[in-house]
């Protein structure tokens, strides 16, 4: 990508939502006019009835998976998470994949044999359901497409064409063994121009916060949102509650405070406010979740959302990923 300042750039994004039975789940998918599928984010927030809370994020591509961990996150926002599993030689596969169809899935096929021998993993990617096992069973996890909940942003113009898609999603299964009790979870995917890296496209380089969250009702409906703030004035922020028409922003369209604390050396975002189609939401932050990608100088919040003037939700998911390069508190 050439080097420009994106803050003095108008961009200019598409954002719509759709099923996930729509989508092509393969890395051929050509949603984006000239764009190919570089980089998929498996994740999940996910509690568990032994009382946990965990985070876990996979990322893989066309020919390989790599980084990224699964890490138990810790309820004193100062103190760090606890590794559990992490790709490499001990853990969890790390290597070249391939990818096949079977039965209208998307199949991730690990290449390296002796790696697969010592770290089985199985996952794959179908228009109902998104299953994830590995490290003897200690991931055995399903994530289930919520109706109408990917938010799919096209952006093209200078310096680069790219897109992306986000997926929402219920999570069910089990983590080291206990039983998922609730969480909120989904596969993101990262479109660039053939010849780029997704991780050096126009999308990475506007992202400072994005936030995410899934919301349970005590009538039992459900709501989501997807809210990705960038450099100048470039926003794009979902809503979608179970039953109506989804809410969609975008620019100046879209409100938003970040306040940040400190205690001794350390500083990081701990509450932010979102406004955009009517609606104000604030995120409390609730667990500390950055362990993961700390060498891509990227961090996790966990908290809960609250929509203002609404009924409060029975449980909430959410998380506020921050690109530590390039976010800083916003008024």
């Amino acid at each position: 990508m050439a080097s420009i300042d994106m803050s003095k750039v108008t961009v200019i994004p598409y954002v719509s939502m759709a099923d996930a039975s729509v989508h092509d789940h393969s890395t051929l998918d050509k949603q984006f006019p000239g764009l190919h599928n570089d980089l998929l984010f498996l994740w999940a927030m996910a509690d568990t009835a032994d009382g946990k809370r965990y985070e876990l994020v996979r990322t893989l591509s066309a020919s390989a998976t790599y980084d990224f961990t699964v890490h138990e996150c810790s309820a004193d926002l100062w103190s760090d998470p606890r590794n559990v599993w992490f790709p490499g030689e001990n853990d969890l596969y790390w290597g070249p994949i391939l990818w096949i169809e079977r039965e209208g899935e998307q199949t991730l096929f690990p290449a390296n044999m002796d790696m697969r021998a010592k770290h089985p993993i199985r996952i794959s990617l179908g228009p109902s359901k998104y299953a994830w096992k590995e490290h003897r069973d200690g991931v055995d996890i399903v994530l289930t497409p919520l109706p109408q909940n990917v938010t799919t942003i096209y952006v093209p113009g200078p310096p680069d064409d790219v897109g992306y898609t986000s997926s929402g999603c219920a999570v069910s299964g089990s983590i080291a063994g206990s039983p998922i009790i609730g969480g909120y979870g989904g596969l993101d995917r990262m479109y660039c121009l053939p010849g780029m890296s997704a991780q050096v496209s126009k999308i990475a380089e506007l992202e400072h916060y994005w936030f995410v969250w899934g919301a349970m009702f005590d009538d039992g409906h459900w709501e989501t949102g997807n809210a990705m703030l960038g450099a100048g004035d470039y926003a794009t922020a979902t809503f979608h509650r179970q039953g109506e028409p989804p809410i969609i922003a975008t620019n100046r369209d879209v409100g938003s405070k970040v306040v940040w604390e400190s205690k001794g050396d350390v500083r990081q975002p701990v509450r932010a406010r979102l406004e955009f189609g009517g609606h104000t939401f604030s995120f409390e932050a609730t667990h500390n979740a950055a362990a993961a990608a700390v060498s891509m100088g990227i961090a996790w919040m966990h908290g809960n959302v609250q929509e203002e003037g609404a009924p409060r939700p029975v449980q909430c998911w959410s998380t506020m990923e921050v690109i530590k390069i390039r976010a800083t508190p916003r008024d």
